[in-house]
């Protein structure tokens, strides 16, 4: 790699908190045989896919660091946003008979995730009930990422909708019901994996 590469994807992984990378290489199948995935692995855990071919590897580690440093000047202003809009969605949450949503924070890095794909992706930690955990769903995310919150707004009058595969919503959320105690739309970890094998197979112990 060029010095100029090496000193980006250094910054990028400085800034993320990591403290070691390497740089690793798939060969593709099907269609897209002949030519090559490059991704960086981050302190030997996170894995994160860059390109295809190493034309713009540079140029997209380069963005990540942009949309980085943007979040975060950009952190508070975003947090005002989404805290407005939750205050719209409890207003419906309460005539549906649903729990209210509190925005407690943004962020953007989740080193605990046990799921690589989920490691530098925008997030809301929310508290519903009794629950508090990282809301992460992908349109909210690449809004957050792009600096494009505007197009993630709904219009109040806009019908509310259940999210895809939710059952027994609990709350609304950008105009969305979502469910607090399941396993979709958050980051993953260790623990809630466990909780998902638990639920699975509540006998295992017995």
């Amino acid at each position: 790699m060029k010095k100029s590469t090496i000193k980006a994807a250094d910054e990028f992984v400085t800034l993320v908190g990591g403290k070691t990378w390497m740089k690793v290489t798939r060969a593709c199948t099907g269609k897209w045989r002949g030519t090559y995935d490059h991704s960086i692995v981050i302190d030997g855990r996170h894995r994160l896919f860059v390109t295809n071919g190493m034309t713009y590897f540079e140029e997209r580690i380069r963005k990540w660091t942009v949309a980085f440093r943007r979040f975060q000047t950009n952190k508070e202003e975003y947090l005002r946003i989404i805290r407005e809009q939750a205050l719209l969605d409890n207003i419906k949450a309460r005539e549906e008979g649903l729990q209210c949503v509190e925005v407690l924070d943004i962020g953007i890095v989740s080193p605990e995730t046990i799921n690589s794909w989920c490691f530098f992706k925008p997030y809301v930690l929310l508290r519903v009930g009794d629950v508090t955990y990282k809301f992460m769903e992908s349109g909210l995310s690449y809004a957050l990422l792009d600096d494009k919150l505007d197009t993630w707004l709904p219009k109040y009058e806009k019908p509310i909708y259940t999210a895809g595969g939710v059952q027994n919503p609990d709350f609304i959320f950008g105009n969305v019901r979502f469910n607090s105690r399941d396993d979709m739309y958050r980051i993953p970890t260790a623990e809630t994996a466990c909780s998902a094998r638990e639920a699975k197979n509540p006998y295992r112990h017995q």
